[in-house]
C-alpha cells in the first residue's frame, strides 16, 4: 500500500476556494439560516433596491476610526443627551440578522460585512461574565464617537444587549452566511475575528442548560423558545464553519460538539417547549399555554421554529407549520382578530415581516402579498423612506421575499441616492426578553 501523501498547500487552497465558490453558488437560491421555508419573489426589484439603499445609509464608512464598519439599527435618533445631542443605536443582534438577509440578494455587501465582523471583534467583551458578547453601542450623530452609555441614559439601559444567547448565535450565523456567499475566508481566519467567533461559541455554551436550551442572560435565567431556535441555528453555523473554513482535527472535534449541542436543542424543543394539548409552542420553558390574543411574544413565537427550521425533521417541521397556522388564524379575521397583514397589530407598531415569510412558507400568498404591498407603500414614501419603526433586522425577512440582484452585476457598492429622512426619538429596538 502506498503511503498517504498530503496535497500541496497551493492545491489545498485551490480546492478549498472551489468548494466555497460552489457553496456560494448553491446558497444564492437557498433560504437564509438553512430554513425549510423557501424564498420568494414577492418584493419587487425597486422595493428590494430601496431596502439596500436604506441599509447603505446605516453603514458607517469612516476609515481609520474605531467606528468604521458599524451598522446602526435605524437612521433615527434613539436618545437625546442633556446637551441636546442625538445618539443612534448599534445592535449587533439586529445588524447581524439584517446583513444575513441582505447578503443573499447583494454580494456587493461582502466588504461591508467584513468590516462589520471586524467591528464586532474590536468591540466584543473579552473577560468576565460578559465574555463573548457584543453590547449595544450608541453613536453620537455628527461624529463617530461611540459608547455603551451616552450621557443621560438610564443606567438599566447601559451596557445593554437583547439576549446573550441569540446575540452570540447571530454572530456565528453571519460568519457562515459571509463564507457561503463568497466572502473572503481570510477575514474569518484573522486572529481577532476568529477569537471573537470562538468567544461567541463559548458564550453560547456558558448559557446552555443541561438539556441544551439556553438562558437568555446570566441574570435572566429564562429559556425562551425564540432564543432556543436561534441558538440551535448558531450551533449548526459553528459546526459548518469548522468543517468548511477552519479545518483540522481540533476543528473536527468542535464540529462534533456543536452538532451535539444543536441536537440537544432540537430534542428539547419537542420535550420541553411543545404543548401537545394546545398544538402550540410554549413561549419559554415552564410557561403556560400561549394566549391567542397576544401578538408578541405569544403569537410571533409560534413562527420561530418554522422560520428557523434548518435542523427540523419532518415531524418537527409539521408541528411548526401547525403551530403558526393555528396562531395566525386569530389574526386573520376569522375569530374576531384584526388581520395582521393589513395593519400593525403589534401594540408597539413593529412591522414583523417575519410573519409574511411564515405565511409564504405555509402557502398563504394572499397574506404575504398584502403585507408586502402595505410595507412597500409605507417604507417607500419619498419624504421618509424606511422610517421608524423599521429597523435593520427587518431586512432578514423582507429580503427573504426578494429575488437576488442579477448574476454578474457590476455593482461593487450599495447605492445611496435615495434620501433617508426619519422621525426622532423612537423607542429602543424591540426586545425578546
Amino acid at each position: 500500500m502506498k503511503p498517504h501523501r498530503a496535497l500541496p498547500k497551493a492545491l489545498l487552497a485551490t480546492v478549498a476556494g472551489l468548494s466555497l465558490a460552489l457553496c456560494a453558488a448553491l446558497s444564492a437560491a437557498a433560504a437564509p439560516l438553512g430554513s425549510r421555508c423557501p424564498t420568494a419573489q414577492l418584493v419587487d426589484a425597486p422595493f428590494r433596491d430601496a431596502a439596500l439603499v436604506a441599509l447603505g445609509r446605516l453603514i458607517v464608512n469612516a476609515p481609520g476610526t474605531d467606528a468604521h464598519g458599524a451598522v446602526r439599527s435605524h437612521d433615527s435618533t434613539g436618545h437625546v443627551d442633556p446637551q441636546g445631542r442625538g445618539w443612534q443605536q448599534v445592535s449587533a443582534y439586529a445588524a447581524n440578522l439584517g446583513l444575513i438577509g441582505a447578503l443573499r440578494v447583494s454580494p456587493a455587501l461582502r466588504p461591508a460585512v467584513a468590516d462589520w465582523l471586524r467591528w464586532q471583534a474590536r468591540h466584543m467583551v473579552w473577560a468576565g461574565p460578559l465574555r463573548g458578547v457584543v453590547l449595544d453601542h450608541w453613536m453620537r450623530q455628527g461624529d463617530t464617537l461611540q459608547v455603551t452609555c451616552p450621557p443621560g441614559m438610564a443606567a438599566r439601559l447601559c451596557g445593554h444587549v437583547d439576549a446573550y444567547d441569540s446575540t452570540a448565535a447571530s454572530l456565528l450565523l453571519l460568519a457562515q452566511a459571509f463564507a457561503q456567499h463568497g466572502g473572503d475566508v481570510a477575514v474569518l481566519r484573522d486572529a481577532q475575528v476568529r477569537q471573537a467567533l470562538e468567544a461567541a461559541a463559548s458564550a453560547l455554551q456558558e448559557m446552555s442548560r443541561p438539556d441544551g436550551l439556553t438562558w437568555a442572560k446570566p441574570d435572566h435565567r429564562v429559556a425562551y423558545l425564540m432564543d432556543a431556535v436561534e441558538a440551535g441555528a448558531g450551533w449548526r453555523a459553528w459546526a459548518w464553519l469548522q468543517g468548511e473554513v477552519f479545518l483540522g482535527p481540533a476543528a473536527a472535534a468542535r464540529r462534533d460538539l456543536a452538532l451535539k449541542s444543536a441536537q440537544r436543542i432540537d430534542s428539547s424543543l419537542n420535550s420541553q417547549l411543545w404543548d401537545a394539548q394546545a398544538n402550540r409552542w410554549r413561549v419559554f420553558a415552564g410557561a403556560t399555554r400561549p394566549l391567542a390574543t397576544i401578538w408578541y411574544p405569544d403569537t410571533m413565537a409560534q413562527a420561530w421554529p418554522l422560520l428557523w427550521s434548518g435542523g427540523a425533521d419532518d415531524a418537527q417541521f409539521a408541528r411548526a407549520r401547525q403551530a403558526w397556522s393555528g396562531a395566525a388564524s386569530h389574526w386573520q379575521g376569522r375569530q374576531g382578530g384584526a388581520h395582521w397583514a393589513r395593519q400593525n397589530v403589534d401594540p408597539d407598531g413593529f412591522w414583523w415581516p417575519a410573519a409574511a415569510v411564515a405565511a409564504h412558507c405555509l402557502g398563504d400568498q394572499a397574506s404575504a402579498r398584502t403585507w408586502v404591498a402595505r410595507a412597500r407603500e409605507r417604507w417607500m414614501q419619498p419624504a421618509s423612506p424606511f422610517a421608524w419603526t423599521f429597523q435593520v433586522s427587518d431586512l432578514l425577512w423582507l429580503l427573504w421575499l426578494a429575488e437576488p440582484l442579477p448574476a454578474g452585476s457590476s455593482s461593487t457598492s450599495l447605492p445611496t441616492s435615495l434620501p433617508i429622512a426619519a422621525p426622532t426619538n423612537p423607542p429602543l429596538s424591540q426586545e425578546k426578553t
